[in-house]
């Protein structure tokens, strides 16, 4: 009910009063806000996409950007990153995982020379190459002509050179030491897929003929 000798329009004139005064209030502290602390505020209650699509020129703008393409990615939507998040630093891993699927379909399929042209520095590639070399074992020409287009073939330089050095050792010995020394050669997991190992194979193949 209303106060004793006061009317009832009185009390809902002051209450309104009351409510203007409050909104006008409001008003003004958000008004005083600059985009930049606005955008932080919108920031801290996860509402990045308001914050890019109201205050895109503001520092907080590229922080959205990066959380939106970060959720992006969790999700496995690895497109979608590069296409609307292409210059955040999260892209690069995007296109990682784009390339190694790309790649593992590939290897899949058995095109190892496909993975090693197409997507030479995914960690597919490494399986790849391993698998080349393993099919090239006995097969030297192959493997020579392969080499001059993919260099990764075969584990490393130093070793590749190690074992060349030892062929070379184990061709100039007298044919009875020869053929022992190159059945051990070839079985030494040290020297596996290497150029010079697929040469040994070759070798002991043309003494057994």
């Amino acid at each position: 009910m209303y106060e004793e000798g006061k009317s009832p329009r009185r009390t809902i004139a002051s209450g309104t009063v009351a409510v203007a005064c409050a909104v006008l209030v409001v008003w003004l502290v958000g008004g005083c806000a600059s985009p930049e602390e606005r955008a932080r505020t919108l920031f801290g209650q996860g509402k990045y996409e308001e914050i890019v699509q109201k205050y895109s020129d503001t520092p907080m703008a590229e922080q959205a950007r990066e959380k939106l393409a970060e959720k992006l990615y969790n999700d496995g939507k690895y497109d979608e990153v590069l296409k609307n998040y292409g210059q955040t630093p999260i892209a690069a891993k995007a296109k990682q995982a784009i390339d190694e699927g790309a790649a593992r379909k590939l290897l899949d399929a058995k095109d190892f020379e496909g993975v090693l042209k197409q997507y030479p520095n995914t960690q597919t590639a490494t399986a790849a190459r391993d698998s080349l070399a393993d099919r090239l074992n006995s097969d030297p020409d192959k493997w020579e002509k392969l080499q001059a287009q993919f260099p990764q073939i075969g584990d490393g330089s130093a070793k590749s050179q190690l074992a060349s050095q030892e062929f070379q050792r184990i061709m100039r010995l007298p044919m009875r030491q020869r053929t022992v020394a190159l059945e051990t050669f070839v079985q030494n997991p040290q020297f596996q897929r290497t150029l010079a190992v697929a040469k040994a194979r070759k070798e002991l193949a043309t003494m057994k003929k």
